[in-house]
C-alpha cells in the first residue's frame, strides 16, 4: 500500500459494508410496507435480512479496524484543520454506528423474547424478555438507523465535494487501483 491509497482490503471492506447497509436498511424500509396480515412470511424474511446483514457489518467491522490498525490509512486531505477534524469525526461516527446498531438490535429483539439466529446458529440471549427495555432501546435503534442516512449522506457528499469540486485524490484513493 502507498501512503497515498488506502491497503486493497480496506477498500474492499469499506465498499462490502456499504452493500451490507444498503441491504439492511432497504429491507426494514420494504418491510414497513408489508401488509402484516397478507405478508407475514415476506416480512419475517425481510426481518432476517435486515438482522443477518446488521450482523455482518457487525463481524466486519471489527475486522476492519484490524486492517486499520496493521496497514494504516492515507492522511486525511483537507483545505484546513476543521475539515480534517470534521472528517475524523465523521469516520469515528461511522464506525460507531456500525459497532452500536446491531447490538441494539440484537438486544431489542431479545428484550422482545425473539431469538437471533444465524445459518442455524442462535445467539446467546444477552437479556430476559423485558417490555420496557425493549421500547428504550427501540427508540435508540430507531434513531441510530435514522443517524445512518445523514451520516453516510455527509460521508458521500464529502467525497463527491473532493472529487469534483476540489478535484484531490479523496474518492479516488478508495478505489481498486488500475495499475
Amino acid at each position: 500500500m502507498s501512503k497515498s491509497h488506502y491497503h486493497p482490503l480496506s477498500i474492499g471492506l469499506h465498499w462490502l459494508m456499504f452493500i451490507l447497509f444498503v441491504i439492511a436498511l432497504a429491507a426494514i424500509e420494504i418491510r414497513g410496507y408489508v401488509p402484516k396480515d397478507a405478508g407475514a412470511e415476506f416480512r419475517a424474511q425481510l426481518r432476517q435480512w435486515h438482522i443477518l446483514s446488521g450482523l455482518f457489518v457487525f463481524v466486519l467491522v471489527w475486522l476492519r479496524i484490524a486492517v486499520k490498525l496493521r496497514f494504516g490509512a492515507p492522511p486525511i486531505l483537507g483545505e484546513s484543520a476543521w475539515q480534517v477534524r470534521a472528517a475524523h469525526a465523521l469516520h469515528g461516527l461511522l464506525y460507531l454506528v456500525m459497532i452500536l446498531l446491531p447490538v441494539t438490535g440484537v438486544v431489542f429483539s431479545q428484550a422482545g423474547g425473539r431469538e437471533i439466529g444465524v445459518f442455524g446458529v442462535v445467539l446467546p440471549m444477552m437479556v430476559s424478555p423485558d417490555p420496557e427495555l425493549r421500547a428504550l432501546v427501540k427508540n435508540v435503534h430507531e434513531l441510530l438507523g435514522n443517524a445512518v442516512y445523514f451520516l453516510v449522506g455527509l460521508h458521500a457528499v464529502a467525497a463527491l465535494w473532493h472529487h469534483f469540486v476540489l478535484k484531490d485524490d479523496t474518492l479516488r484513493r478508495m478505489r481498486f487501483k488500475q495499475d
